[in-house]
């Protein structure tokens, strides 16, 4: 994500799915989901920055690239700003690109939308091959870029400005790259950040990569303007590190108060860090010690630097700020605009068992978001602990819900609040780049159980309130440390008898499978490829609902015989994919009514218990554009005509009349 004439590399922001909101803009956006409907839009808003913002102080040109607002652009050096997505297929950027010898070109990534480029400052977008997820320029030869991409493609480039692109990962292995950066004064020197496997190196503009002796998670990556030997590492959860040396070798030389750093950058003598939780701090002593900036509470997402020395910061629920050279307070960017796009990358959504107007939101790039009063106001919910800027899964403990636990992707691990969700614990188990998927808790022991969703590592159960855990997916029988490589989004619990459990495996060992000791031992009751999500209808533990893809198409099935069999349940539903969390929601006092969220097609309801579907799709994204990609869905059990739909490209909508 290299921006400008000095720059930094910042973790990307984690993956979603592909846009629904083609070629739209801020004002279509927050018109649209203001409408009266059957769902209202309850934000929250702004979108999270996780694109490093791009500006050229001599045309007083700045772009800011938001993860669900598209591209704004200014040209009176940020005092007012406009939208600029016309082409765009998609407005999740993701990196973002500008020349530097020419800020009419710019380049930008659109997550699973494809690479665009502009040649006449925003006024057109023209598409191009994929080119990942983030986007770095060598500001020596700007038709040369890089494109980190996590578990996709892992790392390309370019040489013809983006026009084809070829893999540049070899000796990175299986590395999931999110950070890349480019010595200044030497073009074929790059580092690369991953997580879970450290760093890298090349000499050879890419070629060939060596690892280098740098932290496992490596989150941002700067190469000091002034020395090329001088290279900065922010680590997660170890503070800054710094090599003297070129990278051979790194020593960890300070930190900030939060130790997680997601982007790095240098003005003059000074060293910017963001971090992850509590905005951006500053060493003016090559980064012994630290104080804060005073500019956001949030998730420094990501940091850089003009070719005058300005600082820019792109945060995750603050929005975008600057800080020139010649002043020493921070400065907000297109506020007017982003304050007002309900447009965060939603992905699950829960509510507080005893505080039902209580609810957590989880986004990608934008942390959790909370709201006290059911959606009229919402704040980050993060900023006391949680240092993952892609949250996952959300579980109260229905007996305690002051425990609240989440999970979080690519090395994130978990995190568990014993007080409501205000202060947060890192609880990290598993491989260095574990992703916690879901999470789910006994309701009467209060045992934590925890997916995983990559390269098949396993379910864990934690008995202590989720201060330890162990890997429990096995097979009766089972050797020691032998292991059945099970891998998913969601687990549930039976809420009648809590010993049985159900995990829907996505992965290489496909089915549905179910322990009935509490997760000691596991046994497939359906291979059908593919199954996703199951709920347990409240009321009757013989009634269970599963989600699978596969049967030609989307499918819901069910069992009446507590998950022995299942028979589908689809008419009326079209192909495509369930929601990743609360796929399913039952009406406990009337449990013949049904509410489906689905990725593709919006949200469903049946009234005679799955025989029949139809959409109540009725507000979302108002008259002319419907926001049909859910992510999660939750009810409010004592009121369950309420309803929260989290989705990936307008925040939060809500129903109080069952989608009617």
């Amino acid at each position: 994500m290299l921006r400008a004439l000095i720059i930094v590399a910042s973790l990307s922001m984690p993956l979603i799915a592909p846009s629904a909101a083609a070629g739209a803009d801020f004002e279509t956006l927050h018109r649209a989901a203001s409408e009266p409907s059957g769902w209202q839009s309850i934000g929250p808003a702004p979108p999270t920055i996780s694109a490093t913002v791009a500006a050229d102080p001599k045309s007083h040109t700045i772009y800011i690239g938001s993860v669900g607002g598209g591209v704004i652009k200014s040209t009176d050096g940020g005092i007012t700003f406009r939208s600029a997505n016309n082409g765009l297929a998609g407005l999740t950027i993701t990196g973002l690109a500008m020349s530097p010898t020419n800020p009419n070109v710019v380049y930008v990534n659109t997550q699973f939308d494809g690479f665009f480029k502009t040649v006449d400052g925003g006024a057109h977008w023209t598409g191009g091959d994929w080119g990942g997820l983030n986007l770095v320029m060598d500001l020596n030869n700007p038709n040369v870029m890089y494109g980190a991409s996590g578990p996709f493609d892992y790392l390309l480039k370019t040489t013809d400005g983006g026009t084809t692109w070829s893999y540049a990962a070899d000796g990175l292995g299986e590395a999931l790259v999110f950070t890349i950066a480019i010595d200044p004064h030497d073009s074929s020197v790059i580092y690369a950040g991953s997580t879970g496997q450290g760093a890298f190196k090349s000499t050879n503009a890419g070629t060939t990569w060596k690892p280098i002796n740098a932290d496992s998670n490596v989150n941002a990556i700067l190469v000091d303007p002034d020395d090329s030997n001088i290279v900065y590492v922010g680590s997660d959860r170890h503070g800054v590190l710094k090599s003297t040396n070129g990278g051979r070798s790194f020593v960890r030389i300070g930190s900030p108060r939060v130790t997680s750093i997601l982007s790095l950058a240098k003005s003059g003598q000074t060293l910017f860090a963001g971090t992850a939780t509590q905005g951006v701090s500053e060493s003016i002593d090559g980064g012994r010690t630290w104080r804060n900036s005073q500019v956001s509470s949030g998730l420094g997402n990501a940091l850089s630097v003009d070719s005058e020395g300005s600082v820019y910061v792109g945060t995750n629920f603050d929005g975008a700020f600057v800080r020139s050279v010649s002043d020493s307070d921070w400065r907000r960017l297109g506020w007017d605009l982003l304050k007002r796009c309900a447009c965060q990358n939603g992905d699950a959504i829960a509510i507080d068992p005893s505080d039902h107007d209580h609810v957590l939101f989880t986004t990608n790039g934008g942390g959790l978001l909370a709201t006290e009063d059911g959606g009229r106001h919402w704040h980050d919910g993060g900023t006391e602990g949680l240092t993952s800027n892609g949250p996952r899964g959300i579980a109260f403990d229905p007996r305690d819900p002051r425990r609240v636990y989440v999970g979080s992707i690519w090395g994130g691990g978990l995190f568990k609040s014993e007080d409501g969700g205000k202060h947060w614990q890192h609880r990290k188990f598993g491989p260095a780049d574990i992703t916690v998927y879901g999470v789910a808790v006994d309701p009467v022991d209060h045992s934590v159980y925890a997916t995983t969703s990559n390269n098949g590592n396993g379910l864990w159960k934690s008995t202590d309130y989720g201060n330890t855990f162990t890997r429990i997916d096995r097979a009766p029988n089972a050797p020691a440390g032998v292991y059945l490589g099970l891998s998913g989004h969601t687990v549930t619990v039976d809420p009648h008898h809590h010993r049985t459990v159900y995990f829907p495996d996505s992965g290489d060992v496909a089915g549905l499978w179910r322990s009935q000791d509490a997760g000691n031992t596991w046994i497939q009751v359906d291979a059908s490829d593919n199954f996703q999500s199951v709920t347990v209808d409240p009321t009757n533990s013989s009634v269970v609902y599963a989600s699978v893809l596969g049967l030609g198409g989307y499918a819901v099935l069910k069992s009446i015989d507590g998950g022995a069999t299942f028979l589908p349940k689809s008419v009326g539903l079209p192909a495509g994919e369930p929601a990743n969390t609360g796929f399913l929601q039952v009406d406990p006092q009337r449990p013949s009514v049904l509410y489906l969220g689905t990725e593709a097609s919006g949200l469903f309801k049946s009234t005679d218990a799955a025989e029949t579907w139809f959409p109540i799709n009725l507000g979302l994204g108002g008259d002319t554009h419907y926001d049909v990609s859910i992510s999660g869905l939750v009810m409010d059990p004592e009121s369950p005509d309420t309803l929260y739909a989290a989705t990936a490209y307008h925040s939060v909508y809500k129903t109080s009349t069952g989608g009617r």
